[in-house]
């Protein structure tokens, strides 16, 4: 019943509806991220509560470019390269990646910078630009494969946020603390590790070493 209701909104208005579900789940993957990595710290929790200030700032960006730039982007595709043979969806997805994915990553990188006032608003870009198109090619070409081949057109946005949440995650970890590779994600993931399998090995050493003692105290 909901999803047919949601369906039937897609289809009445599918502007407002694609880019508003794209925008509210690109910043949801901004605040997964923040509260992952929050969790993640040493302590279960410690440390600074999640900035959502920041997770509004990705939601702006997402919903005043990303959102409609997915729903012009995608259509025109449609209308260059219809249909869903092999050769126009291989199109398709080549268009995708050479053109609308080096514009979208751009955009994020400059459009944050811009709302966070940093003085030079290409850092970002100059330094992380690169590795995270390289990323996402070994993610978004599988993504618009399918939503090319399974998605009718009006879901197609809907569908790209939805698998954007992940992306999300990862960018929005790659602007505030990685440099564009997944690399960095999986050394952050490790660092984090260590400190917390070190924590818990200190407390099985003390534990370890009071129970000969509580055992004397009772004989």
């Amino acid at each position: 019943m909901a999803a047919a209701a949601l369906r039937g909104g897609v289809r009445r208005f599918p502007w407002l509806c694609n880019v508003l579900l794209y925008a509210g789940l690109f910043a949801a993957g901004d605040a997964a991220q923040q509260l992952w990595r929050r969790r993640r710290r040493p302590g279960g929790g410690g440390g600074p509560p999640p900035d959502w200030a920041q997770t509004r700032r990705v939601a702006l960006v997402a919903l005043a470019f990303h959102g409609n730039f997915s729903y012009v982007w995608l259509r025109a595709l449609e209308r260059a390269l219809p249909g869903r043979r092999p050769a126009a969806v291989l199109a398709k997805v080549l268009c995708d990646q050479l053109l609308g994915a080096p514009v979208a990553v751009l955009a994020f990188y400059t459009g944050m910078s811009i709302l966070q006032k940093k003085e030079d608003i290409f850092s970002d870009c100059r330094k992380k630009f690169w590795n995270t198109y390289k990323t996402g090619l070994m993610y978004w070409p599988f993504v618009q494969l399918s939503n090319f081949i399974l998605v009718p057109v009006y879901l197609r946005t809907a569908y790209t946020g939805l698998c954007g949440f992940l992306w999300a995650t990862f960018i929005c970890f790659s602007q505030q603390s990685g440099d564009g590779t997944a690399k960095s994600a999986f050394v952050w993931f490790q660092r984090e590790e260590e400190p917390a399998g070190r924590d818990r090995e200190r407390d099985h050493a003390s534990t370890a070493q009071s129970t000969p003692v509580i055992e004397n105290c009772v004989l």
